[in-house]
Order: structure tokens, then sequence, then C-alpha cells
């Protein structure tokens, strides 16, 4: 793309530029004009910007424009229906929850896995083709408009190759009875991208839980960019949950963009254990005032996994709360990073702030990379922030050895309890047992 082309020195960006010139015809709202303007501009933010790398601050852990060979390109065609024992094996205990679901395969609705109906009267829930395809009143002026993340190249390219996704609005007072699960799954057997973007918006006072689960049913090496935009409006509540398990063949990118009103609560956790490389970038504002903000995470890594958690929490008005926690468990030369910026703008007054990352190594060669930060401008706030790592607890060890529990069985149940500590946030009690039953798995695979 001449506009830019000094900024795509490598194969693997000037490759998402040659991808999206050979697909933009074919991708869902191309016969619109205001989506396809959307398209557009972004690939120009991306064409100035090229992959990040190391030398831009927020990603000096995590250097993409390094990682990324090349581009795969995106499946334009709808992919083949999963079938049903296959998705549940994939999802485990999380497949077993009643819930309004939306399956994606490589990118594309799977109807024949998908359940749209039942939801509540005034509920809309349809997905992403269709919406840039027939819009409703109020999806142009709302899509991409949750947070100016100014020149996010990971962002804009989410935004130009998006084919599928889940859009729901929850009316004012609504409360959705069931969860909606949106479920990606990487099923081609040829190395595949996919871009999938999400938008939710509850409406004041209403209330609803959002599950995103992303697994693989191939080993074929595939990208995936997933993007979910949230506005939370006045006093409404919603809880959100992720699990991200694809296959370590696999590069996950993800933007969580969120926006609170006045009164709002945003209950969010992140499960990650898969993936050769998984970056996990969230960015919240407070919008209102009495809003509340409680955001946690687990990641599990072994082998030469690498996991990144960025986050930037802004609190742009007074008497807001935040709180953060998140764990880690690294075995072999896997590396964690945790990167985590509180922001207090110069009137927000009666701030109240928390974050901690901690990180478990179950080998000498794993890493664990924290970058916690304040900028605070108000001089009357309660913020803090800390990071921790290190090995199992040799006391606790022989404590639980000391018992009769074999040494295994006590490391595993050591763990078990130090991830537990950040399961133990999800509310919802069927979803955090299906979490644990996955950091479980994670170690049943692992010889303590």
């Amino acid at each position: 793309m001449d506009m830019a082309a000094h900024a795509l020195n490598t194969k693997a960006e000037q490759g998402f530029a040659d991808h999206y010139e050979a697909a933009k015809t074919a991708l869902p709202g191309a016969d619109a004009p205001w989506a396809s303007g959307l398209r557009t501009e972004a690939m120009r933010v991306y064409a100035a910007a090229g992959l990040p790398h190391r030398r831009i601050e927020e990603w000096k852990y995590t250097d993409l424009r390094s990682h990324l060979s090349e581009a795969f390109a995106p499946r334009t065609d709808a992919a083949p229906s999963v079938p049903g024992d296959d998705l549940a094996r994939l999802l485990g205990p999380l497949g077993a929850i009643d819930s309004h679901r939306i399956v994606l395969v490589d990118g594309h609705v799977d109807m024949a896995a998908s359940d749209f109906g039942g939801v509540e009267e005034g509920c809309e829930l349809l997905s992403l083709a269709d919406a840039l395809a027939a819009p409703p009143d109020w999806f142009e002026t709302t899509f991409g408009s949750s947070i100016a993340v100014d020149g996010n190249a990971v962002l804009a390219l989410n935004t130009a190759l998006m084919t599928g996704g889940a859009i729901l609005r929850v009316p004012d007072g609504t409360v959705l009875a069931k969860s909606v699960h949106i479920v990606h799954v990487h099923a081609s057997s040829e190395p595949a991208s996919a871009a999938i973007r999400n938008l939710v918006i509850a409406g004041q006072g209403a209330s609803l839980t959002v599950l995103e689960s992303h697994v693989g049913a191939s080993e074929a090496a595939g990208q995936c960019n997933a993007a979910t935009e949230v506005f939370i409006g006045e006093g409404a509540t919603v809880h959100h949950v992720k699990d991200q398990r694809e296959s370590v063949e696999t590069t996950h990118l993800s933007s969580w963009l969120v926006r609170l009103e006045a009164d709002a609560t945003y209950d969010a956790f992140q499960f990650s254990a898969g993936s050769a490389l998984a970056r996990h970038q969230i960015f919240v504002e407070f919008a209102g005032e009495g809003a509340s903000l409680n955001l946690n995470g687990a990641f599990m890594a072994r082998g030469k996994q690498h996991i990144d958690t960025t986050l930037v929490v802004d609190h742009a008005v007074p008497h807001c709360t935040s709180r953060e926690l998140f764990k880690g468990v690294l075995d072999d030369t896997a590396k964690g990073i945790f990167q985590g910026k509180i922001i207090v703008q110069p009137h927000a007054q009666k701030t109240d702030g928390k974050q901690m990352a901690q990180a478990l190594l179950l080998s000498e060669t794993a890493e664990f990379d924290s970058k916690p930060e304040l900028e605070i401008f108000a001089d009357d706030v309660v913020c803090g922030h800390g990071a921790t790592s290190g090995q199992i607890d040799e006391e606790l060890l022989f404590y639980l050895r000391a018992r009769g529990i074999p040494e295994p069985k006590a490391r595993a149940l050591l763990i078990a309890a130090f991830v537990g500590e950040a399961l133990d946030q999800i509310e919802d009690e069927a979803v955090r047992e299906g979490l644990l039953a996955a950091a479980e798995d994670w170690l049943s695979q692992k010889d303590l």
C-alpha cells in the first residue's frame, strides 16, 4: 500500500495488507459505504504503524514484528460445521452451561451449531455479518466508538479484516436469564487467520453474562485477532469471562475495549493456557461516577509458550473503584508478561484502585516480567500495585507430604490453590468450576 509502504518492512506486514486487498470485496458489509470506509481507514492506520515491535514501550516484551514470519490469509467462505460431539469435547464443562450460543468456525458463523433464539423481549442478538449488511439504527454510531486507541495496529487489523462475531444489545432494565456464549473454533487444516469482532451493549440497569471461548480443533498453524467492545450503561452489570485454549501452533491477539457509565459494574475474568503466543490487551475507561471494575485472570504456560496481558485502566471521573488480580503458572522456558497501568485523571478524586500480579515458576528457566504503573494526577486517591514471583513454598510442600500426601499430588494441590485464588473471583459457580477443570487438565499433563 503506497500511502505508508515504509512501515511495512517484513513479509508478514506486507502480507496482511495484500490479504486485505485480495479479500476486501468478499468481506461482510463490502457493499455498505460506511463499513467499507471503516475498513479503509483501519488499513490506513495499520499501514502507517506496521506490526508492533519492542521499540514501542507497551510492546517491549512481545515483539510481534519478529514473532510473525508470515501472514496467513483469512477465510472468505463459510467453513464446515463442527460436529456437536467435537464441540462438546473442546469446550469441556463450559459447553454444558445453558446459554445462547454463537459458534464461529475459522471466523464465520456456524448456523448449525449456533442458537440465536429465545433472548428476552427487546434484546437484539445477531451476527456481525448481518449487522454490517443491514445495520440497526443504533449500530453505525456505536460500533468502533468505545475507546480511542490511537495507532493500535492490532485493533486496526481486526477492524479491516473482521469476518464474524456477535452483536448483543440488551435494553434498559433487562436481565438476561441465560448467558451468551461466543465460541471461536480454529478448524482449518491449512494455516489460516481469523478476525473476530464482538459488540456488547448493556442498557441502563441491565444485567448479563458473556462467555468467550477460543479453542482449536486443528493442529494446523493459525492466527486469531479477536476484539470485543463493551458498553455498560448507568447502573448496569456485565459479567464477562474468556477461556483461551487454542492449540500451541497458533498466535492469539486479543483486545477488550470497555466503557463504564455511572454506577456501572464490570466483573471480568480471562483464563489463558493456549497458543504459542497470546497477547491480551485490555482498555477500560470510567466515564461515569460510582462505577466499579473487578478484572482478574489466570494464565498457565509450558514449553516455549509466551503469554502477555497488558491493560490500561483510565479513571477519568471521581468516585470509582478498580481491582485487578492476575495469577500465572509458568513451566519449562515459558514466558509470562503482565503490564498494568492505572491512570487517575486530574479531576478523578476519591479514586480507589489496586492491582496485583503474581507468578509461580515451576522451572529455573521460566520467566515472568511484570511492569505495574500508576499515573496519578489527583491528590485525594487510594491506589496501589504489587508484583511477586517465586517457586513452590517448600515448607508448605513438606507440611502436605508429612500428612501422607504424595509429592506429585501435594505439588498439584499447591498450584491449584495458587490459581484458585484468582478463579474464586468468578461469581458464577458453573463458570468457575469449568475453568478450574481446565486448570486441573493443564496440571494433569505435567509430570509433577
